[in-house]
């Protein structure tokens, strides 16, 4: 496992996305305590991380700049215009930035941060809170890339892409630990209301949901291979997917995704 060597990571924000992936950087060793600092604009919040991390923690925005190397962006992307308008002075020249922000652009935060910044842009999920973020990482230069590829290996899986595909890799990954809660969602509702108690409905469901994703990431087959395998003929599983095409479940569910990438696109206007 690479790690960051003597770099030092700067992460603005500590909620749940900026949490979960420092939470899974430390967790693999990928960086030791003390070479990450943390600030967050509710004080007793990044105090709070801090001392259970056993992380530093900045007073200010000012001296995260001032000790660190490379700075991750993961506050609200509606707290970001007053965040570079009021700190821009405080980068270097240079320094190097991760965004997570939804719907900023790499040329918006360069914009408002001015500067010859080395802006790497990504997109994890919440998975990253156990290890296991799909992330995608998009930047000119290669430096901050490897950087920032070591950094997401901490909280699980990587691969680089065109910025302009950002909107989809939202919408698919992004978004997508949603989706799988909502199904995870109705497994356990309909065996509920079936006669189950409510604890070993959410069992049941999310128990088949890990042995489903572990078994596609494991198999050389395909997931639709995989669909095949455990659909016999005039069997159970038939009968529950033949109602999901005449319900038109693909139609649908594509128009959610699409309405998901679209909402993407809107919010970096």
């Amino acid at each position: 496992m690479k790690t960051l060597g003597n770099k030092k990571i700067g992460v603005v924000g500590v909620g749940n996305m900026g949490a979960s992936i420092l939470e899974g950087v430390l967790t693999r060793r990928i960086a030791t305590p003390s070479s990450v600092w943390v600030y967050d604009k509710v004080m007793n919040k990044a105090e709070s991380f801090a001392r259970r991390l056993h992380v530093c923690r900045a007073s200010s925005v000012s001296e995260l700049l001032n000790k660190t190397d490379m700075v991750l962006l993961a506050m609200k992307p509606q707290d970001f215009a007053s965040f570079a308008l009021e700190h821009r002075s405080s980068f270097r020249p240079g320094q190097g930035v991760i965004s997570i922000l939804a719907g900023m652009t790499t040329e918006k935060i360069a914009r408002a941060l001015g500067k010859n910044m080395t802006i790497v842009r990504a997109m994890p999920n919440l998975g990253a809170k156990v290890g296991q973020s799909m992330t995608v990482v998009c930047g000119k230069n290669k430096r901050a890339l490897s950087f920032a590829k070591k950094l997401f290996d901490g909280c699980g899986k990587v691969v680089t892409l065109p910025e302009k595909m950002l909107d989809l890799v939202t919408a698919i990954s992004g978004s997508g630990p949603a989706y799988f809660f909502n199904l995870m969602e109705l497994l356990a509702d309909f065996g509920v209301k079936q006669g189950l108690r409510p604890e070993v409905a959410e069992i049941l469901a999310v128990q088949t949901g890990l042995g489903a994703a572990l078994l596609a990431e494991s198999s050389q087959e395909s997931c639709a291979e995989l669909r095949q395998r455990v659909t016999s003929k005039k069997g159970t599983t038939e009968a529950a997917l033949r109602t999901l095409q005449r319900g038109k479940f693909k139609k649908v569910f594509q128009q959610a995704l699409r309405a998901a990438m679209n909402r993407s696109r809107e919010l970096r206007k």
